[in-house]
């Protein structure tokens, strides 16, 4: 990556609609901020939602309104607020049709600009759908040979893998041909320069001082509810080369490496890229791993290397539901692989589970329960073995709909029934030593449904609550249109189908 230089002749406003903890935590950010000044002439200035007031760029402290265009990295549905907020904290019209000549481009990107745009279409200019690298230099030529704002909306809208709401309106206009995510490929990730590295490496984030690499693109699972699966194109993964030139790329700055994916565990050559790193003496972790993933293989070097956690995706406690959901593992695998995870010395376990699937019943609800019992049981009896027992987690999320997934026609599971489930698994996990829960809010997951599903006409929701009101107010305020987008089974046609995501 080039240095910083304050002095090029063209300068992005790269923003992170949240904390700089959060926004540097992001290797989708950090990615891009490297690949901007991977362009001549160009220099990129970081902006995050910490402070009050005007926000200011953390290269140079610049305000944010003092350049010609944002481009907002977007992961999460919740960061809408922060983006509306930026905007209103810097003097910009949050509306993109209050903006004049002299306001910048707003520029939305990140995998939220490719799931279902249309409830920030009132806010952004233009949309990106893909990969940084397939549409960053058509983008920064755009702004820089462009004379003004309108002319570069306009010249985006004729460039594919760009949405441009003010030129571009799928609700009414038939006749829009499809638009195209324009996401990285098996071939190109065959190719250098295409392997995601941390350009920076900071303690003051939530992998401190920990460089993070990509492994992989995609996920092997195809689960109903798993947008990332249908979203981000075929598995694909990165040469096991690359990867070992990663981190031979951050050994002058850092000992830590943490390895990100969908998949991780599923790089075929992960056994020997783990074991490089111990050789190497890089302390290294890795994302969550599928369950099919566990092996010794993999688990003898994380060990090694200093991990004591592992990370798995259950889902539901009852064969019968994950195998609805289309992950066909029963528990009597999952249990294999917990055994394996003790014996080998690992003293924390994390579960993930969903609450609110379609078909779910009582029965499998309190099935995610006994199976937390069983990996307890496991785990104290292999912890005989050391003397050591450790902690087992179960982080509990609500079902959200989301676009482009066999499930974005379900309606959501009420707000009474998913309260009285999650208060029931509160009680059981309390009853079981050395486990703990935690919970989403069924309030927070309604919100995300409904801004990660409905049209245009969120943005007054969205709006308000990014000036201060409760989400719970905004749900009642706007219920007659939250309901139908939450509750209600989708129709036939779906709004974000303008756009092929893969």
């Amino acid at each position: 990556m080039r240095a910083f230089s304050p002095h090029a002749p063209n300068r992005l406003a790269l923003a992170y609609a949240n904390t700089y903890s959060v926004g540097m935590s992001s290797l989708g950010f950090l990615r891009t901020y490297e690949l901007i000044h991977d362009q001549e002439d160009w220099a990129a200035e970081r902006f995050f939602t910490d402070g009050t007031g005007m926000p200011r760029s953390v290269e140079t402290d610049s305000p944010l309104g003092d350049f010609s265009a944002i481009a907002y990295s977007v992961s999460f549905e919740e960061d809408y607020v922060g983006l509306v907020q930026m905007l209103d904290r810097a003097g910009i019209p949050a509306r993109r049709e209050a903006r004049t000549p002299w306001h910048p481009v707003v520029i939305m990107g990140g995998s939220c600009a490719a799931i279902n745009p249309l409830p920030m279409a009132a806010f952004v200019d233009v949309f990106a759908l893909g990969a940084a690298e397939n549409l960053l230099t058509a983008m920064l030529d755009a702004i820089a040979e462009e004379p003004h704002r309108d002319a570069v909306i306009a010249r985006l809208a004729e460039t594919p893998g760009f949405f441009v709401p003010a030129h571009h309106q799928p609700e009414s206009d038939d006749a829009l041909p499809k638009l195209h995510k324009r996401e990285i490929g098996a071939d190109q990730m065959r190719k250098p320069g295409h392997l995601p590295v941390s350009p920076i490496v900071t303690p003051h984030t939530e992998f401190a001082n920990k460089a993070l690499i990509e492994m992989s693109r995609g996920c092997p699972e195809k689960c109903k509810y798993c947008w990332a699966t249908f979203g981000m194109g075929k598995f694909r993964w990165h040469p096991v080369d690359f990867i070992l030139e990663g981190m031979e790329q951050v050994r002058a700055i850092t000992d830590q490496v943490g390895f990100v994916a969908t998949a991780v565990g599923d790089h075929p050559e992960i056994a020997r890229i783990l074991h490089y790193a111990n050789e190497q003496g890089f302390r290294s972790s890795v994302s969550s791993i599928r369950i099919p993933a566990v092996k010794e293989e993999t688990l003898i070097p994380l060990y090694e290397s200093g991990a004591r956690s592992i990370t798995l995706a259950p889902e539901t406690g009852s064969d019968r539901l994950r195998f609805i959901m289309n992950k066909p593992i029963p528990n009597a695998v999952l249990l294999e692989k917990v055994r394996l995870i003790f014996r080998h010395g690992f003293t924390g376990l994390k579960l993930y589970f969903i609450v609110g699937l379609p078909q779910e019943t009582e029965e499998d609800v309190e099935a995610i329960l006994e199976l937390a019992a069983d990996c307890q049981r496991i785990m104290v009896e292999e912890g005989r073995k050391t003397g050591i027992v450790g902690n087992i987690h179960l982080g509990t999320n609500v079902l959200i709909p989301k676009p482009y997934t066999p499930w974005q026609r379900e309606p959501m599971a009420d707000e009474r029934t998913l309260k009285r489930k999650l208060a029931h698994l509160k009680r059981g996990a309390a009853r079981i030593p050395n486990v703990t829960l935690g919970t989403m809010s069924p309030r927070q997951a309604i919100w995300q449904t409904y801004i990660s599903r409905a049209g245009r006409d969120a943005a007054e929701a969205i709006e308000r609550v990014a000036r201060g009101q409760k989400i719970a107010q905004a749900l009642r305020e706007f219920a007659d249109r939250v309901h139908p987008e939450v509750f209600q089974a989708f129709p036939r046609e779906l709004r974000w189908h303008f756009m092929r995501t893969a």
